[in-house]
């Protein structure tokens, strides 16, 4: 029940249909296209060539649907961190996370993490690959992101070309290296951003040496002195939460801007050529950065106004019945203030872990080495090898429940390191048959370490040897005596992945190619973990660790029809699958499961595979003499079991699902046209439909949950209240569109000026779980850029305004945790900002 061929069958074919007529459609207009143009020599548009294949090919000539950032794009509007993507390239949404989010989450064509989902042990959808290594943690979000050749985004399920099956998406970045037998080569660049006093310096630098060695080295220093995010908290009287103590928390410090980043991030890249049949490129890439929180989220609205009571009473001490006076907390519009206020100092001295001197903080420290070895073993066979390593520790310290009280804090996070390898032999025979044979290994480990206070009435105040704290990790048996702790959660986790795959490649005749091949995935998931310390509220006792296991194995086939209309213009059709393994949760609160059997247990902490499969089809191509170059795609997909972790805002706890049926639908495109040497216009533009298509048994929202009655949720065969979401939308924006220009004009001896304008519009998203309030609101951003440059000369410098009419907003919206909710109205939420305004000056000098 559920399977493409069955509802292909119910539909009345309407899922071949989807594919098909689109198919059509694009092969008449590019028939009529064709016969009209072919690229002249003189063409204006830059060629781009991509490695969505894993070979060297024009970006037109890959039957994918991708979209290239060349290294002129990321450096058009200063694009630092992958975030900014999102504001770059229509259908890709990337934002950053605390708590649960491990970094954050992406989304392709609007598949990723569904929103509200923050479990530590959910990987992403989305795939990063950094230089040949895939990372299933979006931890790499908050990393520098400079010194880069290329960003290929590549859209819907990759199962064939980049390490692990990916169900979503690949985001694929490309560092530069240096060339063997190339000449020096480098740049130094200074930046300055006006609003949050931003200083950045970066550099990069070629070196050949002999004839087949060559070097690059390539460093970024960030020191950022203030923010564009206020904290507004200040001290209140929380004397009523510590019975017997006069407490007061801690308001906003001098430096409490957010992000107030610091950052260095370095890499080290060798090439080495010693035949002409052979090459091996190492890259060391070390980053380090800190914030000044974990986030970028401030309260959205308030159920009953600023000011109000912001928590749900029941069970909590009356001071949280009484308002909070400095909140900060707008009519569900977005605003660039937060509330974060530090627990008072007394408090913090007993946190086993922090003292009155720390402040909020975010934190990620990496090291990623990357081995890229090619032999072309005979004219006809080259084998590949990558081999990756990657060391990371992640750790954040912060206010999550957005009030003056302070009342949820935690400093927790994750560490790990895992290595990859991934061998490959491809064919380049004469002939009409090629075809390709790999094998991926994956072996990662991680840990989380989350000590959490969550209702501080709760303190603990064990004499010596009473401590019911298991662990042996920290000395001594009284490490929480007068702790304000509720709990210690702590996990370790182990990955084992291991796929075989190959394709085949048929030139049917000089117009057809037809392509096909699959990847056999087998992966083991195990995990330990379970409360080292636990007091009062009833989560897992200390010392009970539960022991969660799963091993998927799957099969993924694809297969691609290729039809070359002219030498510039090519159509596709292709039938694509995906397969995301099953997850084992990190919960931010671990319940009591001692109850359950072992079997019981392990279903309460496992999410099921997750597959997916569909259809694409696509035009691109250079028309109009070569003066324009265009991508057009359709597409259909149907996403079963797709892994969702429900938060319950208002006991802190997740219940861990897989919807069953969701489908996805769309087109989008992409046009560069070139007027003249000096002008060039540009548009994209994506819209898809993303729909539960059988989902019966789904979570309630926190505000049904509360209400018990509310609409649409009743108690379940097992007694937990559910929803039918079957037929119900989600996602953010569902139409997302780029327009702009750049013009290039000389103005006096050899200086050149080039003026940029991009604006980016995104309509209203859709609910979460069906929730009102969590639509996300449209938007629309304008870029500016203007650089003047020497057209012989090393100089260059820029003025780069984005979202230069500052509009404010926010790209999620969900519930606050222990929010207060009013029957039949609804809750207090929280969002997610995104950066206003930011105006940068940057000056280049390149070697």
């Amino acid at each position: 029940e559920g399977s493409l061929m069955k509802t292909v069958l119910k539909s009345g074919m309407a899922g071949v249909y989807a594919a098909v007529l689109p198919c059509v459609a694009f092969l008449q207009v590019g028939e009529a296209l064709a016969q009209e143009t072919a690229k002249a020599s003189t063409q204006l548009i830059e060629e781009v060539t991509v490695t969505a294949r894993k070979r060297e090919e024009r970006v037109i000539d890959a039957p994918v649907a991708v979209s290239v950032m060349t290294a002129e794009d990321v450096e058009l509007y200063n694009t630092r961190d992958l975030a900014q993507i999102t504001q770059r390239v229509p259908g890709v949404e990337v934002t950053h996370g605390a708590g649960g989010a491990a970094g954050g989450n992406v989304t392709i064509r609007g598949v990723g993490k569904p929103p509200g989902t923050n479990d530590y042990g959910l990987d992403a959808p989305v795939s990063i690959v950094m230089d040949g290594m895939p990372f299933s943690r979006n931890h790499l979000l908050d990393t520098g992101f400079f010194d880069i050749q290329s960003v290929e985004i590549l859209k819907g399920p990759q199962a064939l070309y980049f390490g692990k099956n990916s169900p979503a998406g690949v985001i694929a970045i490309h560092s530069i290296s240096p060339e063997v037998g190339g000449e020096v080569d480098g740049f130094i660049r200074t930046q300055y951003e006006f609003v949050a006093e931003d200083q950045v310096l970066e550099a990069g630098l070629s070196l050949p040496v002999g004839d087949h060695w060559a070097f690059r080295f390539a460093l970024r220093g960030q020191d950022m002195k203030d923010g564009w995010l206020t904290n507004s908290a200040q001290p209140l009287d929380v004397s009523g939460l510590y019975p017997g103590f006069d407490f007061s928390s801690r308001g906003a410090g001098d430096d409490d801007k957010f992000p107030n980043q610091s950052q260095v991030v370095y890499r080290f890249t060798s090439v080495w050529e010693p035949t002409d049949n052979f090459d091996a490129t190492f890259k060391m890439f070390r980053s380090y950065s800190k914030q000044n929180e974990a986030g970028y989220t401030i309260l959205y609205s308030c159920i009953d106004g600023p000011g109000a009571n912001p928590y749900y009473g029941f069970g909590f001490p009356d001071i949280l019945n009484s308002p909070d006076p400095t909140q900060t907390c707008p009519d569900s519009r977005a605003t660039l203030e937060r509330n974060s206020a530090l627990p008072p100092a007394e408090i913090a001295n007993e946190h086993p872990f922090i003292d009155e001197d720390s402040r909020f903080h975010n934190t990620y420290s990496q090291y990623i080495y990357t081995l890229d070895m090619n032999w072309e073993v005979s004219d006809n066979f080259t084998l590949s090898s990558v081999t990756g390593f990657w060391d990371y520790k992640h750790r954040e310290y912060t206010n999550y429940d957005y009030t003056s009280y302070a009342i949820v804090v935690s400093e927790q996070g994750e560490s790990g390191e895992g290595w990859t390898q991934e061998l490959r032999l491809q064919s380049n025979f004469d002939g009409p048959l090629n075809f390709m044979v790999g094998a991926f290994y994956e072996d990662l480990e991680r840990d989380l370490d989350a000590p959490v206070q969550i209702i501080p009435s709760a303190y603990s105040f064990f004499g010596p040897g009473e401590i019911p704290y298991v662990g042996g990790q920290f000395p001594g048996d009284e490490i929480y005596d007068g702790a304000f702790i509720n709990y210690h959660q702590h996990w370790d986790n182990k990955i084992e992945s291991l796929s075989f795959f190959g394709s085949v490649s048929w030139q049917i005749s000089d117009k057809w190619e037809l392509s096909g091949g699959l990847r056999y995935t087998e992966e083991e998931r195990s995990s330990v973990g379970g409360n080292l310390f636990e007091n009062s509220l009833g989560f897992s006792p200390a010392g009970v660790f539960y022991e969660p296991s799963d091993k998927s194995d799957n099969v993924s086939p694809e297969v691609t029809l290729s039809f070359q209309l002219s030498d510039d213009v090519n159509v596709y059709w292709a039938y694509k699958t995906g397969f995301q393994s099953a997850g084992i949760s990190n919960p931010g609160t671990v319940a009591n499961l001692g109850a359950l059997t072992f079997e019981e247990q392990t279903d309460a902490l496992v999410f099921d595979e997750t597959t997916v499969e569909g259809f694409e089809a696509g035009l691109k191509g250079y028309f109009l003499d070569g003066r324009m170059r265009a991508d057009l795609a359709a597409f259909w997909y149907e996403i079963e079991d797709l892994q969702v972790a429900i938060f319950n805002s208002n006991t802190t706890t997740f219940t861990l699902q897989n919807a069953g049926v969701v489908h996805n639908w769309g087109f989008e495109a992409t046009t560069i046209f070139q007027v003249n040497e000096n002008l060039q216009l540009r548009f994209a533009g994506q819209y898809n439909d993303l729909e539960y298509d059988e989902w019966e048994d789904a979570g309630c929202h926190p505000v049904q949950l509360l209400e018990e009655t509310g609409p649409g949720c009743h108690v379940g065969p097992n007694g937990v209240p559910i929803q039918d979401l079957s037929g119900v939308g989600y996602g953010g924006p569902p139409f997302q569109m780029n327009a702009g220009f750049t013009y290039k004009t000389p103005i006096v001896g050899d200086w050149g000026l080039q003026f940029t304008w991009d604006t980016v519009y995104k309509n209203k998203g859709k609910r979460a779980l069906n929730q009102p309030g969590t639509e996300v609101p449209s938007r629309m951003l304008t870029h500016l850029g203007a650089t003047i440059s020497q057209r012989d000369g090393p100089w260059e410098a820029g003025l780069i305004c984005t979202n230069c009419f500052n509009e404010i907003y926010v790209t999620d919206i969900t519930n606050k945790p222990l929010t207060k909710i009013i029957p039949g109205v609804g809750g207090d939420m929280i969002g997610t900002i995104a950066p206003p305004r930011l105006v940068t000056f940057q000056l280049t000098y390149r070697l």
